[in-house]
């Protein structure tokens, strides 16, 4: 079923040598509300998209009709942290990959293939862009999964977008990735910044995100009851292996809710450390944790305010008794709590800031610089209230930088933090890699690999709805979720904004567009619109090239003099009819029948009559990998059909309905 994957390259070379006065963005704000540059909340994808890029380097090496454009966007002010995120404009009509398979996968086979595509690309690094050229596809094929999405090249993030706003975010790599500056939630605030932006229709991913060897769907959802990219608004998309959302809902609900007072004396019965484990989680919470949801929630949550390893920690004021310190330990204390404070003020929480940015911010409540140097120089692993201030040298910059962890939950029971001016050492009850070795444990022997005694009984369940929340892997977001085609009028009366969509009396079933939004001035007649609605669809779809508009449904031919206003009510959806030439309609006609993808007019067309009969109630393609029995010709799951995904499909495939119909043939007398 998978087709080879076909990955394309744009060769930037010299193009690089950058002039110096090139706009800098920065990373936090770029496509927030206004920033780089106001657009407007009604405009389609088509027209936003066309706005940024009019921001952006145009890349000199990029060749023929493929277009490429860049932005520079700053992480780091101090030192200069620059990552650069690149838009190119994929022609469909030449592309070797016209249909998009990730439509097909979320469901949009029916949508029509766009004329372009928007590939947001942004890679771990800049210098093998430089040398190798820039490379994107949509790949067919599945890959070994990371951290976050299908992988794509090693690029921290790759979403695509078709012409008409639909799009698929197809990798996302955070610090497990492979990167080196960004966190995974950070690159993910950036995408969804993009999309709202630019006002995208829907977005679709295959959750394949893990942590360490964790499936995150199913750690992630066992303990919120939703995917980790449900913090951006991404829902269940589709099924996946027949899986529908009250199955994968009641399957969350069932992991969740398995109580701890039941499960920890059949952990016991083949395990002593898995015990232990609940147990002390169950100490260190300050409330109630009575089943797994809350354990795996609480687990998750405490790991963010953990130290990194076990190193030791002192109390801050022993830096009072060094020689070199000549201030009195009240002025020593409140500039360490300045370093604090201006570490807590820092956005995202708990990143690294670099000595610069905690020096200026600290200046503002400290006037002394030679004391608040002293202090940045002393302070290395030292407790300060509830903080521990770390400091390491980036390996990259190789600059002193800067962070808090706050440790408020973990400090010793017994005694606290010591309150004389000596370089008393404090060791943490619990660090992060511990909990990690903790929660990897409970993971794999609670739910990835059971034990027998909890496959049986009471806990019969849990393998079944553990299999259920891995299949469930396509989410969606629908950036227009409520959306009801609305025509309006601009401030004014300058400009009307109508929503069309077109009836095509001639082509092929397939041909079906959605909705697109036409802007007219306010004083537009009938035959200006149906002109611009044939230009607008012609321009976006590939399978309406052709497409001539003939008339308004519901307004006469003999009023294309009239102006709209006077005959199409606000609020009403626009159809305009009319015709595809003859030889764009054979042509589509012939795809459809000889299986030819190139001349497909919609994502999932071109595959002739397949049907999809699995036995686990699939009935379409969900991305999976598939087999065709040679009998009856129907598709279904090779997973269902008993074969592992580390075999290949046999040569000769016979369904397990066509097997029992052949043995019940009567036998053959000769």
């Amino acid at each position: 079923m998978a087709a080879d994957k076909t990955t394309m390259v744009i060769s930037l070379g010299s193009s690089r040598r950058r002039k110096r006065g090139e706009t800098l963005f920065r990373f936090e704000s770029f496509c927030q509300p206004g920033y780089p540059a106001p657009l407007p909340g009604g405009a389609a994808f088509r027209d936003n998209v066309r706005a940024l890029l009019g921001l952006a380097h145009l890349e000199a090496g990029a060749q023929g009709e493929t277009k490429c454009w860049s932005f520079q966007l700053e992480l780091h002010r101090h030192p200069p942290t620059v990552v650069r995120l690149f838009v190119v404009e994929e022609e469909v009509g030449a592309s070797p990959q016209r249909q998009c398979h990730l439509c097909r996968h979320v469901g949009w086979g029916r949508n029509l293939i766009c004329s372009k595509r928007f590939h947001f690309v942004l890679p771990k690094r800049e210098l093998s862009v430089e040398a190798d050229g820039l490379h994107y596809s949509i790949s067919h094929a599945p890959e070994k999964p990371s951290k976050g999405t299908a992988t794509s090249r090693g690029h921290l993030l790759h979403g695509v977008v078709h012409l008409n706003g639909f799009g698929h975010l197809v990798a996302l790599h955070g610090f497990e990735g492979g990167s080196d500056f960004i966190a995974g939630y950070q690159i993910m605030d950036l995408w969804d910044r993009i999309c709202s932006s630019l006002n995208v229709r829907m977005v679709s991913l295959v959750d394949t995100a893990r942590k360490g060897h964790m499936e995150l769907r199913l750690l992630h959802g066992v303990a919120y009851g939703d995917t980790w990219f449900g913090r951006w608004g991404y829902r269940f998309g589709r099924p996946s292996y027949g899986v529908a959302l009250p199955s994968y809902q009641q399957s969350l609900h069932a992991l969740q809710s398995v109580p701890l007072c039941v499960l920890v004396p059949h952990l016991s019965c083949f395990s002593q450390d898995l015990p232990m484990v609940v147990t002390k989680y169950q100490a260190i919470s300050g409330h109630k944790v009575l089943n797994l949801g809350d354990l795996l929630r609480f687990m998750l949550e405490l790991r963010t305010r953990l130290p990194a390893t076990s190193v030791t920690a002192m109390d801050y004021r022993g830096i009072m008794s060094e020689a070199s310190c000549r201030w009195s330990a009240k002025r020593v204390d409140m500039a360490a709590r300045a370093v604090v404070d201006a570490l807590r003020c820092t956005e995202p929480p708990a990143r690294w800031v670099t000595r610069q940015e905690v020096r200026d911010a600290a200046r503002a409540y400290i006037g002394d610089t030679g004391l608040l140097d002293f202090v940045l120089k002393s302070l290395g692993n030292h407790i300060v209230g509830n903080y521990v201030v770390r400091r390491a040298m980036n390996p990259v910059t190789k600059v002193l930088e800067y962070c808090l962890e706050d440790v408020s939950s973990v400090l010793p029971a017994v005694g606290g933090v010591p309150s004389g001016g000596g370089k008393m050492r404090v060791r943490f009850q619990l660090t992060r890699a511990q909990l990690m070795r903790d929660l990897t444990h409970l993971y794999r022997h609670v739910l990835k690999e059971p034990s027998q005694a909890l496959t049986t009984g009471a806990f019969g369940a849990i393998p079944v709805a553990v299999r259920m929340v891995l299949d469930t892997k396509h989410f969606v977001k629908d950036y227009h979720e409520g959306f009801a085609p609305i025509n309006s009028v601009g401030v004014g009366h300058v400009q009307i904004i109508l929503c069309c969509t077109l009836l095509v009396r001639n082509g092929s079933p397939e041909l079906v567009a959605p909705y697109e939004t036409v802007t007219l001035a306010a004083n537009a007649t009938v035959g200006e619109l149906k002109w611009e609605v044939q230009r607008l669809f012609r321009e976006m779809y590939l399978g309406l090239r052709t497409f001539t508009a003939e008339s308004v449904v519901g307004i006469g031919v003999s009023q294309d003099a009239c102006p709209v206003l006077g005959l199409i009510d606000v609020g009403s959806a626009v159809v305009v009819e009319g015709t595809v030439g003859e030889q764009q309609q054979l042509a589509a006609d012939e795809g459809i029948l000889s299986g030819n993808e190139v001349e497909a007019v919609s994502e999932g067309g071109g595959d002739g009559e397949r049907i999809v009969d699995c036995a686990c109630g699939a009935d379409d393609d969900d991305g999976e990998r598939m087999a065709c029995c040679d009998i009856c010709e129907a598709w279904q799951h090779t997973r269902c059909a008993g074969i592992k995904d580390t075999d290949d499909v046999p040569h000769v495939f016979v369904c397990s309905r066509c097997d029992n119909d052949v043995l019940s043939f009567p036998p053959l007398n000769c």
